[in-house]
């Protein structure tokens, strides 16, 4: 008996190849993802913290020691204590009753992406009215 094989000349076979490779791309955005999404959400969510901080406080004398006491307490709260000195973090005040007070903390964290070191600088300043 012989098997007769009939191709159809609107078959390219592309379909495959375009599977794998789009298989590859996923896989290496769950990568990356994996590998620096949690530092992105660590800093987002120390950003929102700062946010809270930084408008908390009335404008008195006291009110910038408090704050960067609270800074203190979210460094820690957030484990950013190994990247991030909070000496390091500026508060300032400007105005009084309604003015601003302005919270601004540098740092640095690395990550490794497929064996390569990468450094991500964070500069995060948020500015808020004091009530």
């Amino acid at each position: 008996m012989k098997a007769s094989f009939h191709f159809n000349s609107n078959e390219r076979g592309e379909g495959q190849v375009g599977s794998v490779v789009m298989l590859i791309v996923l896989i290496a955005l769950a990568v990356v993802a994996v590998n620096v999404g949690p530092i992105w959400w660590a800093n987002y969510q120390f950003e929102d913290r700062l946010t809270e901080i930084a408008g908390k406080f009335p404008p008195n004398k006291n009110g910038d020691v408090s704050a960067k006491e609270a800074i203190f307490k979210a460094v820690e709260d957030s484990g950013l204590r190994p990247y991030l000195d909070p000496e390091t973090c500026e508060v300032t005040s400007q105005g009084g009753l309604g003015g601003l007070r302005t919270v601004t903390c540098t740092y640095d964290r690395e990550y490794k992406i497929f064996g390569s070191k990468k450094k991500k600088t964070f500069v995060v300043t948020i500015s808020r009215p004091m009530f």
